[in-house]
């Protein structure tokens, strides 16, 4: 699977200076089903922030917008899962990779991923519509999945049914017509029982000369 960069601060040299501007920066990159969400930053930071498999906190993106990390996700996901796109808006500031959503909390306004990475302040509107769109997406691929399996089955006779057409015209080219079919047939068992015959009338001679 292709990886995808992206730009953020680099935490090992996090420093507790109130002038932010001098964090230094370093390139990563992430698989697309590493990726569980992409978040605005809510008033605790500059730049929008990338929620990724296995890590405690999001990481946030420097000098990139929203829309232009946004637009790279769906890119992405379309290129890896054949025109698929596995990332659903919550809202208009969050964007879910619902392939990695373990559980919707539209109580609480939160979303559980897989590692326990929680995803909270969204409203439950957001999340109903959230749940709706990912439903809808699971109903199309259980639909492909059956009309795949259908054409699976099908074909299969179908190559069945045309390998034994190939059989029988064989078998045509080797012996002709049906009628001719039916003199060899008869010409086989006839050579059959005079074959019988002569094995009795030897086994016989051979009894008497005993």
């Amino acid at each position: 699977m292709n990886k995808i960069q992206f730009t953020t601060y680099d935490k090992r040299h996090y420093s507790k200076d109130k002038d932010r501007k001098r964090k230094p920066k370093i390139e990563v990159s992430f698989a697309v089903n590493e990726i569980m969400a992409l978040t605005t930053a809510r008033g605790t930071g500059k730049w929008p922030f990338l929620y990724v498999i296995d890590y405690s906190e999001p990481l946030e993106l420097p000098e990139q917008s929203f829309a232009e990390v946004k637009a790279k996700l769906i890119e992405a996901s379309l290129s890896e899962y054949q025109n698929v796109n596995i990332f659903i808006p919550v809202g208009q500031w969050c964007l879910v990779n619902y392939d990695r959503v373990y559980q919707v909390k539209k109580i609480s306004g939160e979303i559980v991923f897989f590692d326990n990475t929680i995803l909270d302040q969204l409203d439950e509107q957001s999340l109903a519509e959230f749940e709706s769109q990912v439903e809808r997406i699971k109903q199309k691929e259980r639909e492909q999945h059956d009309k795949n399996t259908r054409w699976f089955w099908d074909n299969l006779e179908r190559l069945k049914k045309e390998a034994a057409l190939r059989n029988d015209d064989k078998f045509t080219k080797l012996f002709g017509t049906t009628e001719r079919k039916m003199v060899i047939i008869i010409f086989l068992m006839l050579i059959s029982i005079t074959l019988m015959l002569i094995l009795i009338i030897m086994t016989g001679i051979l009894l008497s000369k005993l």
